[in-house]
């Protein structure tokens, strides 16, 4: 697969990725609300066009690099990649540090802790202790 066919369908995957966001901001919130664009005013309008744009030339970019270095084996590979774009170019980014050289740098985090499936649905923690409380 060459970099332009990588890319045309990461700009593919890119497109459906925008299409679902835009659905998703465009839906009505109520019963007895209608369809609506994602801008409150025709001001906001060129600021969210352009934010699209640049989130579909992440996955034409990004998968254009993917394919030009031969990461990319199929068009399944690089539409899935056009569909992550947004996503990778995002964790690329936190991953830099935005200090000087020499400066004190706070502690990542970005990323949640990993914790027990009781604790994230609000649920006390299982007891232990071998009783189940039968008699």
């Amino acid at each position: 697969m060459t970099g332009l066919e990588a890319a045309l369908w990461g700009l593919l995957g890119s497109g459906v990725a925008e299409a679902l966001n835009l659905s998703a901001s465009m839906r009505p919130t109520g019963p007895r609300r209608r369809w609506r664009w994602p801008w409150s005013s025709p001001a906001d309008r060129p600021v969210v066009l352009v934010a699209i744009a640049l989130r579909l030339f992440a996955g034409f970019g990004l998968t254009a690099a993917l394919g030009t270095s031969d990461q990319l084996p199929n068009a399944t590979a690089a539409l899935a990649a056009g569909l992550a774009a947004p996503l990778i170019v995002a964790r690329f980014f936190q991953s830099i540090p935005l200090t000087e050289p020499g400066a004190q740098q706070r502690p990542d985090t970005a990323l949640p802790t990993t914790r027990e499936p009781s604790d994230r649905l609000g649920l006390p923690a299982p007891e232990s202790g071998g009783s189940d409380g039968a008699r």
